[in-house]
């Protein structure tokens, strides 16, 4: 079983539908795969579109927070 955060937790349960399998896989990538497409579409800030937005940091975060526990 993977471990998160309370933060973790509750960013996963916020933003995704499926958020009790995601928090009850046991592959990280099964996880991270996922987070990685939610930053991919909704994290980086317009114009160019190279920079993260307030979201993509804090999407980021989780990422980095999920992938160093495990």
């Amino acid at each position: 079983m993977l471990k998160f955060t309370e933060e973790d937790r509750s960013f996963i349960q916020k933003y995704f539908d499926n958020a009790k399998a995601l928090l009850n896989a046991e592959n990280l990538n099964d996880v991270l795969d996922p987070l990685y497409d939610l930053i991919d579409v909704k994290g980086f800030a317009p114009p160019n579109y190279e920079e993260y937005n307030d979201f993509g940091r804090k999407a980021q975060k989780i990422y980095d927070s999920i992938y160093s526990n495990n």
